[in-house]
């Protein structure tokens, strides 16, 4: 079907032609975005999605968990706020310390909103699929979005970048329905809507900054279709962003201290900012992120970062195109974070880079690809729909394999922890990634002893070991998978066989892999069996089941 003969139709379907490009050609748009198939569709991806994710929950385990149950607890303990980096991300912070204060302050209450958002995710992705492409766009940016190993494997745990993403998808989305629509007080409820949810955006982390420029290109290439309602979103920002700088001016003494915190939490400023000189592997990590397997093996984008380029290159030759707005968005906020470097000195210096902070990309990317899904469906059906196959299989293969390791790893430190509560205390020998989970573990009446053994050398650490008398330890298992220490990870083989006794292995896998070396294994020093080789090796526990 050609273009012209798109725009001669008085009520064009849903799935023959992009809704923006509609609304540019003065076609009618006023029409309901969902009904009740939309709705029912909705629930059962989001009940698909949820599911999937709730079958490898990972919990806590990430490096922060620590920290962000401690912002928790304060606010909790204090009602006030802390004046950390962490303080001021209020859309996820206000939740979280509500749940936490009306069912505790557990695991899985500080899971729940993270998985939550993650959750409503698949349905806005959906929505703004439809929005833009039909149903089959919904469809498409939700089937991609299920099994999308990044958002797969961390939206059950600690990670308040995905309030984020979907606060900043909300606002985009919201944008481009008021850009759409003809009715003017619908424009106006969507321009507001946008607004706050731009400002909510930037309330889960300052990386929403990036979004003010996308706004910007947006909206320039659709001026002819702002309109005076376009006046509700700058007015909605101006008050929103105003009243906060005046509320931190006000009572912490600087109108920029989200800015200033990151900054100084990050050690970007004063003494410790050359420590974070900008070197080739931290300026590249996320273009190495999008197209390259992890330091695990694994693809966290999957093959979406190929298979846009891909498109991207075979647009030219097939006629098939995405989303222009949807692209700005994107590329601005890529951009932003890829070049996130700051002058301290004489060196360039850059914050730091996680795989979590990439999250930001997820949504825009997802969209983009869907674009491009659809218009080859037009064209090519038989080969969109067995390219759009193999790659939610291939996808859901990725997603299983990222999330299973930090279910797997997270789970060995909490067996741990949980089981040492039953235990007489005594002091603990570990690698430090062991404590950091005991730490956020709810005991009454424990006061956690730790030594740390000695991280990287194991002969070091063989003599540490060796001049134990008394307690636990700790060997095996997993940590970190992303950025733990593999090598810090005490072994059994270190330990002197003659004056240790085998409390307890815990399950998990037999195979070794770099990221767990061998099970997870429980050991008390005892007195009595120093210089017993008789009693060399004794178990007082078989593994358990």
């Amino acid at each position: 079907m050609s273009r012209s003969e798109v725009r001669s139709q008085s009520v064009p379907s849903d799935d023959e032609v992009n809704v923006i490009d509609q609304r540019k050609h003065g076609e009618p748009g006023h029409r309901s975005l969902l009904d009740r198939t939309d709705l029912a569709r909705m629930l059962g991806l989001m009940a698909l999605g949820l599911g999937l994710r709730l079958l490898y929950f990972s919990g806590f385990g990430l490096a922060d968990d620590q920290i962000f149950r401690g912002n928790i607890a304060f606010v909790l303990n204090n009602r006030t706020l802390t004046g950390d980096n962490v303080g001021y991300r209020l859309t996820w912070l206000l939740p979280t310390a509500l749940f936490c204060k009306i069912f505790g302050l557990t695991e899985p209450c500080m899971i729940v909103p993270i998985i939550t958002t993650a959750t409503l995710g698949i349905g806005l992705i959906y929505v703004f699929g439809k929005a833009l492409w039909g149903r089959q766009g919904g469809l498409i940016a939700a089937l991609l979005l299920i099994v999308h190993p990044l958002d797969f494997s961390f939206s059950t745990m600690l990670v308040n970048d995905i309030p984020l993403s979907f606060f900043s998808a909300l606002s985009i989305l919201c944008a481009l329905r008021a850009l759409q629509h003809e009715d003017a007080a619908w424009r106006c409820r969507l321009w507001i809507l946008a607004g706050v949810s731009f400002w909510l955006a930037f309330q889960a982390k300052i990386s929403a900054v990036f979004l003010a420029p996308a706004f910007a290109a947006i909206c320039w290439t659709n001026r002819r279709r702002l309109g005076p309602q376009f006046l509700d979103f700058l007015v909605t920002v101006g008050a929103l962003f105003g009243a906060t700088i005046l509320a931190y001016y006000l009572f912490a003494g600087d109108p920029l201290a989200p800015y200033h915190a990151e900054l100084r939490y990050q050690g970007l400023v004063g003494p410790e900012a050359p420590a974070h000189r900008l070197t080739a592997d931290w300026f590249w990590m996320y273009p190495k992120l999008l197209f390259l397997p992890d330091r695990l093996g694994g693809l966290q984008f999957s093959v979406y970062p190929y298979l846009l380029v891909a498109f991207a290159t075979a647009g030219w030759f097939l006629s098939i195109r995405t989303s222009s707005e949807v692209f700005w968005w994107f590329f601005f906020v890529f951009m932003g974070m890829q070049f996130n470097i700051q002058r301290a000195g004489d060196v360039w210096i850059t914050g730091f880079r996680n795989i979590r902070h990439a999250h930001m990309f997820v949504y825009p990317l997802i969209l983009l690809l869907t674009g491009y899904f659809v218009s080859l469906r037009f064209k090519h059906p038989r080969v969109c729909y067995g390219a759009l196959a193999v790659v939610i299989l291939f996808s859901t293969w990725q997603s299983s394999a990222a999330a299973s390791k930090t279910q797997i790893a997270f789970a060995d430190r909490r067996n741990v922890c949980r089981f040492l509560t039953t235990m007489p205390q005594k002091v603990i020998y570990s690698d430090g990634a062991i404590y950091t989970w005991c730490a956020i573990l709810e005991a009454k009446g424990r006061v956690w002893q730790f030594k740390e053994l000695h991280s990287f050398d194991p002969e070091k650490r063989r003599a540490e070991i060796a001049a134990i008398t008394s307690g636990y330890l700790v060997t095996g298992g997993g940590r970190e998978p992303h950025y733990g220490c593999y090598d810090c990870i005490p072994k059994a083989n270190e330990l002197p066989p003659s004056k240790w006794q085998l409390l307890k292995e815990f399950p998990g896998p037999a195979e070794p892999s770099p990221w767990r070396p061998e099970p997870l294994r429980l050991w008390e020093a005892r007195e009595d069996l120093v210089g017993d080789g008789s009693r060399a090796g004794t178990t007082a526990l078989a593994p358990s089941d």
